[in-house]
């Protein structure tokens, strides 16, 4: 249960960082989705299939935040975090250099499966330099951003899910 509050409570906090920071701090054109970082890191420190779930929610924020067509992200973060659940065995050892490749990897895919979504939905779009020229810099920039986010998110199960 307590899970589940830190869950949906930094899904809050990232929302609020999409909405303050990436109206002022912006690299090039390129806007870090906390929320998915977020998802990642929490996903990647417990495989639990829940947090998928969460995804949904969490892919519904981003959506909303977006003005987009709503349920991409929630389809691409769903998918996204089930099988970074399943591959959380493969190369997660909660190090800073393993949960920086391993969001790079999965910002890269989650970039990948909404590109084609939208690619499906009949939008005229050139699929290889939209991934070249915009999910690649912006997945090395969730990778580079990731260890702020891991020491946030165990600075809160610290805080929150210590016994009382």
């Amino acid at each position: 249960m307590r899970l589940n509050v830190i869950v949906v409570g930094l899904i809050l906090f990232g929302a609020w960082l999409n909405i303050v920071l990436n109206s002022y701090v912006q690299l090039g054109s390129l806007k870090i989705n906390w929320i998915l970082i977020i998802m990642l890191v929490l996903t990647f420190r417990h495989s639990t299939h829940l947090i998928s779930f969460f995804g949904i929610l969490a892919g519904l924020i981003c959506d909303a935040l977006s003005h987009g067509i709503m349920g991409l992200y929630a389809i691409s973060f769903f998918v996204t975090l089930l099988l970074a659940s399943q591959l959380n065995k493969l190369f997660y050892a909660n190090t800073f250099l393993t949960v920086s490749l391993a969001v790079l990897s999965m910002s890269i895919l989650e970039g990948w499966i909404s590109i084609s979504i939208l690619g499906m939905l009949g939008t005229e779009i050139n699929k290889s330099s939209l991934i070249l020229s915009k999910v690649l810099p912006l997945s090395v920039l969730h990778g580079l951003v990731a260890p702020v986010i891991l020491l946030v998110v165990v600075w809160s199960e610290k805080l929150f899910m210590r016994n009382v």
